[in-house]
């Protein structure tokens, strides 16, 4: 294996810090005690290798935020299958208050969805599967044993693609 030059070492830790570090040429340069011209030549080779700052870091950013909106909706629908529970277990409610707060966490949850099917629909898709999987995961889990839960876990990871084309 070649040995790297300190040239590309610079290169390849500039790439670094514009995709992973959210850093601009200036402090870049700063931190590798070079000119904002030199990085600007570090980006100009990568890019005629294949390696697009730009397009790196945006590709970067929306995977990122995918998964943040993804775990947003399936917490938000957690949270909301958790508050349910707690209403329908305490018994210092009465009948007429619990079912003011189911209607109400009801109408919340109602403003949530449309919200998220708005913004971001494949989102709020994947995060309601997700929190759907977890729950029934979790009630199996209290059933079968270890070899069984295996075959459960075998078949979600076989189906995991028919399962993520699923429409709402």
């Amino acid at each position: 294996m070649a040995k790297l030059s300190n040239a590309d070492r610079n290169r390849l830790l500039a790439r670094s810090l514009f995709v992973d570090a959210n850093q601009s040429y200036i402090q870049i340069a700063e931190t590798l005690e070079v000119s904002d011209k030199t990085i600007a030549n570090y980006q100009s080779k990568d890019k005629a290798l294949g390696f697009d700052w730009l397009t790196l870091r945006a590709s970067k950013h929306i995977q990122t935020t995918q998964t943040t909106k993804e775990n947003m909706y399936s917490m938000f629908t957690g949270y909301m299958m958790d508050s349910l529970k707690e209403i329908r277990e305490n018994e210092k409610m009465t009948a007429e208050i619990k079912a003011q707060m189911i209607v109400s966490l009801g109408d919340s949850f109602s403003k949530m969805g449309k919200v998220a099917r708005q913004e971001d629909p494949e989102a709020y898709k994947f995060g309601i599967i997700k929190i759907t999987i977890q729950k029934i995961l979790e009630a199996l889990k209290k059933e079968l044993d270890t070899s069984n839960m295996e075959k459960v876990l075998e078949v979600i990871y076989e189906i995991q693609d028919e399962i993520a084309d699923v429409t709402i």
